[in-house]
């Protein structure tokens, strides 16, 4: 699995994993959510629907992967219609849309809309939104992964995107993501005679890969941070570090967690039940 996009595109996801929010009390008020017209605006900002078209050509790539692993015969037409209702762009957008708008809810929209509707703002999505489309490319990846780990970045750029990410946990974040979303996979194959566990025997499994995942997320976040923000200078990453660290700059980045999260959960799911029907359908 892709890691998370970055603050402005939130995505293999190390940490421990994401833990749900208290319950409120059944007396407490929900917090008001954002207006429609507002978080439009937000959403367009973001390019989170361009955000979401990269990620289905992700998406369908990898289900070729999966099958190819996990399935002893080439898949028919019952597999391609699971992978297109699981990547049909309106509902992608849906489900995220839901889980971004609820975990926004109570939030200043002003302070996002400002910086993201600012010249330096639509400049980084832009840059953001490139880079992920260009790193659909492995060789381009690649190229940016051996950059990093050769340390052929000055030592000051290097230093801003490890503040960077720091600032917006997206090591942690990415890395909690992960693991929720190969649980789900795991849970929805398990319906598969061939891959039947227990869901301790999926925790296991989950978490014994947690430290070959955080070491590759870290590599991923650099080359893909250093190719994006190389047009922008060290002071404009600075900028960009203090929106991340102030109120509105956390909670949209947890926002954004939250709604890809949802998204990839129930994606990874799907994803595992794909194949486990498939399974069954060949042992009939």
């Amino acid at each position: 699995m892709k890691p998370y996009l970055t603050l402005a595109i939130a995505l293999t996801l190390g940490a421990a994993p994401v833990v749900p929010a208290m319950a409120q009390s059944a007396r407490a008020e929900a917090p008001a959510a954002i207006p429609a017209e507002e978080m439009d605006r937000i959403w367009s900002a973001l390019s989170l629907t361009e955000a979401l078209d990269i990620m289905q050509i992700e998406g369908r790539d990898m289900s070729e992967d999966i099958a190819a692993d996990y399935l002893p015969a080439v898949p028919g037409q019952g597999w391609r219609s699971a992978i297109s209702r699981i990547y049909d762009g309106e509902t992608m957008a849906q489900m995220m849309r839901d889980g971004f708008a609820e975990d926004l809810a109570g939030a200043d929209p002003d302070p996002i809309i400002d910086f993201f509707e600012s010249p330096l703002g639509l400049r980084i999505i832009a840059l953001e939104t490139d880079a992920r489309r260009a790193f659909l490319d492995p060789d381009i990846e690649e190229a940016a992964r051996e950059k990093v780990r050769g340390d052929n970045v000055p030592e000051e750029r290097a230093d801003l995107i490890e503040e960077f990410i720091t600032a917006n946990d997206l090591v942690d974040f990415n890395i909690s993501g992960a693991m929720n979303t190969n649980f789900a996979f795991y849970k929805g194959l398990a319906n598969a005679e061939l891959f039947e566990m227990s869901e301790q025997e999926i925790l296991d499994r989950v978490w014994n890969q947690a430290g070959e995942n955080r070491e590759d997320t870290e590599e991923w976040l650099r080359a893909y941070l250093t190719l994006a923000y190389e047009p922008l200078s060290n002071d404009e990453i600075r900028t960009y570090i203090e929106f991340s660290e102030s109120e509105a700059g956390r909670r949209l980045n947890r926002a954004l967690f939250a709604g890809f999260g949802d998204l990839y959960g129930q994606q990874y799911r799907a994803l595992g039940l794909a194949v486990a029907n498939q399974l069954m359908s060949e042992e009939l």
